[in-house]
Order: structure tokens, then C-alpha cells, then sequence
């Protein structure tokens, strides 16, 4: 499976030098920050990440681009070739509901187990969720309900999602970024409460506070780290972690 370093580097940003001297520091940059013109070229040149930027600006129409996901389609299966992982999820997504017109769970399933392995943290958390609902919530269709493996995959989704944004607190990042982050923020929270609140009730796991209280420690410590500041949501399970 891909670092989150990996990940960061390779896929999601490029580097901007703060002037022309040879010292000058870098500011990493998202290929959303890219006009219209620029990224088209950029993806045209076959770089994965400003092809994955493209197939979204296609898909939902944006910067002036007009809805196609056809074509959106065809530039995700570019980005996915060379490894990107949001792409393999791209590709996975558009079957997942019928807003595109292309609702197919089995082609969902056959997309997104690969996209988490690769990396995807998107992936991992809705991959996490279909194995603890099972088939029954998708009309028969993808994994069997496996709560011990769901609990793997949550917990991959929160390591994934604390490396990533380390790494954006860590370096100069442009403020581009803001709205990838905003969801990568979200499932980190999301998936550490997931994974803490299986294990303090032993739902399909062993019963396991003290790997509860682990989990929800280090993530509240990150937490206040950048933050400055407790998450109400860890420390509400940390108080039934005490309980159990």
C-alpha cells in the first residue's frame, strides 16, 4: 500500500519555489489551483494527479468546464493507470449512486477494494462500511457483513488520514488545499470514532477498551497538537473507554 508521503508527493501536489533564488524555499500547490487551461495541459502531458483534477472538473462541471462524465470517466482510468488512488475511487463512486446514470454496485465493488488497497482513504472508510453492513444494504449486492475486517480497514482510514494531514501541517501548503483537507479531516475523526466505538463494545470484535483508549489517546493528542484544542467526540468515548 502507498505511504501517505507517497501519496502527498506524487499524486496530490506540485511545487511552487517562493522566488528564483536557488535557496528559495517550495510552497506545495494543489492541481486545483490550476486555471482551466494550465491543468488541461498539464494532464494532456500525462501527469496522474492534474488528470484525477480533470476527471472531477469534468464530472461535476467546474471552472467552466461542462459536465461530461464520460469523459470524466476516461481521464480517472488515465490517472488510475499510474497508480492514483483517488482516481481508483473516482471509479469506483460513479457507480455508487445514480446521480451520473451509471448506478452499478457490482462495478462498485469490483473498484473499490482495489482503490482502498491502493491507498485511498475514501475508499478504506467505505469499504470499512460495506463490510460491517454486508449485502443487505446494497440490494444483495458486494461483500458479506465481516466486522473484524471492516474494523482493519476503519482503522487503516485513520492512520491514513492522521499521515496525510501531518504532512499538510508539517509543509508549506498553498490554500488550495483547504477543501481536499477539509475531507480528509473529517474521516480522520470519523473513522477513529468508528474503529474506538467497535472495540469498546466488542461489536463483532473482542470487547478491547484499552486498544479504545490507545486509538482515541493518540488521536486526541494529535488533535490538540495542531489544533490547540480537544475533540468533544474523543473524549466522550474516552469517558466510555473508562466505563468499560
Amino acid at each position: 500500500m502507498i505511504s501517505a508521503k507517497e501519496y502527498f508527493e506524487e499524486y496530490l501536489t506540485w511545487k511552487r519555489k517562493e522566488s528564483s533564488l536557488r535557496s528559495a524555499s517550495f510552497t506545495y500547490e494543489s492541481y486545483a489551483s490550476l486555471a482551466p487551461e494550465d491543468l488541461i495541459a498539464e494532464a494532456e502531458a500525462g501527469n496522474p494527479g492534474a488528470q484525477e483534477e480533470l476527471g472531477e472538473r469534468y464530472l461535476f462541471g467546474l471552472s467552466e468546464i461542462k459536465a461530461d462524465p464520460e469523459t470524466a470517466i476516461a481521464w480517472f482510468e488515465k490517472a488510475a493507470e499510474q497508480g492514483h488512488p483517488d482516481a481508483l475511487h473516482m471509479l469506483a463512486d460513479v457507480h455508487r449512486t445514480d446521480e451520473f446514470g451509471m448506478l452499478d454496485y457490482d462495478k462498485y465493488f469490483e473498484l473499490l477494494r482495489p482503490a482502498a488497497e491502493r491507498g485511498s482513504w475514501k475508499a478504506m472508510f467505505n469499504y470499512s462500511c460495506a463490510l460491517y453492513k454486508g449485502k443487505d444494504a446494497y440490494e444483495g449486492h458486494g461483500p458479506e457483513s465481516d466486522k473484524a475486517d471492516a474494523l482493519t480497514w476503519s482503522s487503516r482510514c485513520a492512520v491514513m488520514t492522521t499521515n496525510l494531514l501531518e504532512l499538510f501541517f508539517q509543509n508549506n501548503c498553498s490554500n488550495d488545499f483547504t477543501e481536499y483537507l477539509d475531507g480528509v479531516f473529517a474521516l480522520f475523526i470519523q473513522s477513529v470514532c468508528v474503529s474506538a466505538r467497535q472495540v469498546i463494545r466488542g461489536d463483532g470484535v473482542p470487547k478491547n477498551p484499552k486498544m479504545a483508549k490507545r486509538l482515541l489517546t493518540d488521536a486526541q493528542k494529535f488533535y490538540r497538537h495542531y489544533f490547540k484544542a480537544g475533540c468533544s467526540d474523543f473524549e466522550t468515548l474516552l469517558q466510555h473507554c473508562e466505563e468499560g
